[in-house]
């Protein structure tokens, strides 16, 4: 437990004088993952012949065959993959495909930080 706090610290130090915009790339650039991805990371997928869970099924398959440096490059908390997968929990089908195409659209060098537009951070 000494060593997680330890860590967190010395990152937290790290990113100090990082900008808010930049802080969620700063981060995966170093081999971690913001807290709101890690949340968005333990949803679970229920099963089903339904588009929804297909297009998560789809997200999730996404990101575990990606390569690490699209991966780590995404200025976003949460990453647009994982705002792409919150968008098809809470939206309507179509919505959330808008959602994910307007997401990316916005997805710039510099600039960044928490986004979540139109949806709610998971519990």
């Amino acid at each position: 437990m000494t060593v997680c706090k330890q860590s967190t610290d010395t990152i937290e130090k790290a990113l100090a004088n990082v900008p808010e915009t930049l802080r969620p790339s700063a981060l995966r650039a170093a081999g971690f993952k913001p807290e709101l991805d890690k949340v968005i990371d333990r949803q679970t997928v229920t099963y089903g012949l339904h588009p929804r869970t297909a297009a998560i099924i789809l997200i999730r398959l996404y990101r575990w065959v990606r390569p690490q440096a699209i991966g780590n490059r995404c200025v976003f908390e949460p990453s647009c993959s994982r705002y792409s997968e919150l968008a098809f929990r809470q939206l309507p089908f179509l919505d959330a495909i808008m959602a994910t195409r307007n997401r990316l659209k916005r997805c710039k060098p510099g600039r960044g930080g928490l986004d979540l537009t139109n949806l709610k951070a998971p519990e």
